[in-house]
């Protein structure tokens, strides 16, 4: 595993980690706290496995998410004595700097960043999302963890649902994306190579057309593949609402984690199919997510 720390651009953002780690491990009980929502949830997960890998202690305090409670209505932790509070909180904007990495109340937050990308070495500015700042925590705390190991590539999740691709491009997505390829945690295939069709298409996208391409795939050479695919896309090109920065990675770019029948995209797009009908059910089933994280390394099940 090489470590997300070594990622250029990534520097300030892990030694602010590396005190961070140090505060969590000092003896005191860690309180993960955060609403219970999918990309919150991925960030907190990162913390309970190196809670877990170095046997300290620590409690879950998920609270109701924004959908039930707003942001603007949520009361302050109240912080016994002995504890550290370590919050998550999911916000559309970048903070410009990273938070306070000591005391009693240490805050995950998205925060600017720039990195160097392609061959001109341009630097591409965009935010690392909450869960990105706790994977680099975890492995300050538990570098060789087994638990740290099978929950980090849900980072890349995190960072898909910032929303950044929405808009434009992300690079920390796409960087984090080839990081975790490169090191052999995931790869990447697109919609005629994943193992399960995605239950929900781009609009344009014809499931037909593509189940069709897939029984053909095996006997296709690399031209006859592109060609193939390409003309299966065109139609979401002209008529999909889908950003094309995302549109490109949800057609070409799918993660795949090694055994998982269900891309990581897939997995996430059946868990946001089953909406909780009211904020303790969507407690209980996020912290069943993050058992599953924990356990098996996966989000959602196939049927």
């Amino acid at each position: 595993m090489s470590p997300l720390s070594s990622i250029d651009g990534l520097a300030e953002a892990a030694s602010w980690a590396e005190h961070v780690a140090s505060s969590l491990t000092a003896g005191p009980t860690v309180v993960l706290d955060g609403a219970a929502e999918l990309n919150v949830v991925l960030g907190l997960v990162q913390l309970e496995a190196a809670l877990l890998d170095r046997g300290l202690p620590y409690r879950r305090a998920l609270s109701p998410s924004t959908h039930f409670l707003p942001a603007s209505e949520r009361e302050a932790p109240k912080i016994k004595a002995g504890e550290i509070h370590c919050t998550v909180v999911e916000e559309h904007d970048a903070h410009p700097a990273l938070p306070a990495s000591e005391g009693p109340h240490i805050s995950f937050v998205p925060v600017g960043a720039s990195v160097d990308m392609g061959h001109e070495q341009r630097s591409r500015t965009g935010a690392l999302s909450p869960a990105l700042l706790c994977a680099l925590v975890a492995e300050h705390m538990a570098p060789s963890g087994p638990r740290v190991r099978r929950v980090r590539p849900w980072v890349l999740l995190a960072q898909w649902g910032r929303g950044a691709l929405d808009a434009s491009y992300d690079p920390w997505y796409t960087v984090l994306r080839d990081h975790l390829c490169e090191e052999g945690t995931m790869r990447v295939a697109n919609l005629a190579e994943v193992d399960t069709l995605p239950s929900e298409l781009p609009e344009g996208l014809s499931p037909t057309l593509l189940n069709r391409l897939r029984r053909a795939w095996p006997r296709m050479d690399h031209e006859a593949r592109s060609r193939g695919l390409s003309e299966a896309v065109l139609p979401a090109l002209r008529h999909t609402d889908m950003a094309s920065a995302r549109l490109e990675e949800v057609v070409w770019h799918r993660p795949v984690l090694p055994g998982d029948p269900l891309d990581v995209l897939e997995q996430a797009a059946r868990l946001a199919a089953e909406p909780p009908s009211d904020s303790a059910q969507g407690r209980v089933s996020m912290s069943r997510r993050m058992d599953a994280l924990l356990t098996t390394g996966t989000l959602v099940e196939p049927n």
